[in-house]
């Protein structure tokens, strides 16, 4: 399901031009009316957001943080050593993305004034607490003791700050010097231990984004960095009432731009979303491919509808019917329900389908996927000619990070884990739950779609390896520079290119006729 709407890309917008007036003209001459200047919006939005300055300036000081633990994780994902671990954390806040001359500045301007703002002490000792506990523990899996670890960490936190105060000043001091001082302090303080910096990421997205849509690159300017959100029961109703509010003018649109027909449907009792052509429709549908689709949200929110932007797009490219059952929700309906559920759909729909057919599914969608067809092979059920995961979400059990934290526009780690969470505490290693981990022999051709900026990105590859050592042909396409089922934006060209192509596999395997792109 879509996952972004434009308030948190408005407050990030704000927040943005307020580092930038502070930097020009001092935290004192930052007004509202300046900022809205910095910003190009009016004085009274940035009210309608936050009530006074000081509100706006705590929110400042909040997301330069927020930057910071999303940088960590990132790059504690791709940690493979305790001294890797260790370099992360203290990358992460000397990144030349973190310490720009804005957010210097405005750190140092809003610091100075810690005093007054019993809410900034706490934000300030609450990470202080997480940084020093982590890099603790990173420096005691080197082998060194509680004690010496914890006395490194306090000076490494106190050496990074200094850094921070010394690169206010950019034209003697910059984040390049900030790094290398970083690494000759490490050699000092830990002798014998080899550190070395990660290999720099950096040009290679900086050319997977130039080379993308200007579509494409106005979103990430609009959506980065992606707003920090947690989900739990009682936020469960908010969440889902977001992500409806972005779905809905969509999956309308959508319905109009493929020139598809709805209507409600019962398979077994599992109310199923069907999506007809109407060009095709007049030669009746009863000769029409047939499709089986489940949509993402994390198995917390979601439903045929929202998903439309992709379904009903293959139903146009492919003259087919697809079925999109509602799987049942976590919290309220934890696992098994869902693919209890899609096996209980999917059984009436192979029943009388026509065949050939496929399976469809998007992020949570693709991991039940796949846990609905091992449940169904070992059922002796028919299984589709191909199957189409989009993103999947195949691997709940937390065996391997998200490099993308951050860098995705669309979703953070912290709602997946949320989510893994709600929908099957205690059971994330079950094959139901995380089919990566279960027997994918006997499955059909796969077409699968990932982005170098997915979050997803690390578990696609494992399962890509994973499918072709059980003997099934996979076809993977992987897009630089596009994030978490971007096929969801018709805006972009590339979600364009990349449904075309998917329907072209599918013409292929389900022995469709050929028609041009």
């Amino acid at each position: 399901m879509p996952k972004v709407g434009m308030e948190p890309v408005r407050r990030r917008q704000i927040i943005a031009a307020t580092m930038a007036a502070i930097h020009k003209e001092g935290i004192t001459r930052a007004t509202f009316g300046r900022i809205a200047r910095e910003a190009g919006v009016a004085p009274a939005l940035i009210q309608h957001y936050f009530a006074d300055k000081e509100t706006l300036l705590l929110e400042t000081f909040r997301s330069i943080y927020r930057e910071f633990t999303a940088g960590m994780r990132r790059r504690l994902a791709l940690a493979n050593s305790p001294q890797e671990r260790v370099t992360a954390l203290l990358e992460a806040q000397i990144a030349p993305s973190v310490l720009t001359p804005e957010a210097v500045n405005t750190w140092l301007a809003i610091y100075a004034l810690i005093g007054e703002y019993p809410l900034l002490q706490r934000i300030e000792h609450a990470f202080d607490r997480r940084f020093l506990s982590t890099l603790s523990q990173a420096l005691r899996a080197m082998g060194i003791g509680r004690a010496e670890a914890s006395d490194l960490a306090e000076e490494l936190a106190i050496f990074i700050d200094g850094l921070w105060q010394n690169t206010a000043n950019p034209v003697t001091f910059t984040p390049e010097r900030a790094r290398t001082l970083l690494y000759r302090v490490l050699q000092r303080l830990l002798p014998g231990q080899h550190f070395s910096p990660p290999a720099d990421q950096a040009p290679r997205r900086a050319a997977e984004d130039a080379a993308l849509s200007a579509a494409a690159q106005q979103f990430l300017r609009d959506y980065l960095p992606v707003a920090s959100m947690a989900v739990s029961h009682s936020s469960i109703a908010g969440f889902r009432s977001l992500a409806q509010t972005t779905a809905r003018p969509e999956s309308r649109a959508a319905v109009k731009r493929h020139q598809v027909s709805l209507s409600r449907h019962s398979l077994a009792g599992i109310e199923t979303l069907r999506i007809v052509p109407k060009s095709a429709r007049a030669a009746g549908a009863a000769g029409l491919a047939q499709h089986f689709y489940l949509f993402g949200g994390g198995y917390i929110s979601g439903d045929p509808e929202a998903d439309l932007p992709i379904s009903a797009g293959l139903a146009e490219r492919l003259e087919a019917v697809v079925f999109s059952p509602s799987y049942r929700l976590a919290p309220e309906h934890p696992w098994p329900a869902a693919p209890e559920d899609a096996l209980t759909a999917y059984r009436a729909f192979v029943a009388t389908a026509t065949e050939p057919f496929a399976v469809i599914g998007e992020s949570a969608g693709g991991g039940l996927a796949l846990a609905m067809l091992q449940a169904a092979r070992d059922e002796g059920l028919k299984l589709p000619a191909a199957m189409v995961l989009l993103s999947p979400w195949c691997d709940l059990s937390g065996g391997n990070g998200f490099a993308n934290d951050g860098w995705d526009p669309t979703i953070t780690a912290q709602i997946l884990r949320d989510a893994a969470r709600l929908y099957a505490p205690g059971h994330h290693q079950h094959p139901s739950v995380s089919p990566l981990l279960g027997d994918l022999r006997g499955l059909p051709p796969a077409f699968i779609t990932t982005g170098s900026r997915d979050i997803m990105h690390e578990q696609v590859y494992r399962l890509v390896d994973a499918l072709q050592a059980a003997g099934v042909a996979v076809t993977l396409r992987d897009w630089p520079g596009l994030w978490h089922v971007f096929e969801f934006y018709p805006a972009l060209p590339e979600a364009t290119t990349s449904l075309d192509e998917i329907s072209a596999f599918l013409r292929q395997h389900c022995s469709i006729e050929e028609t041009p792109l």
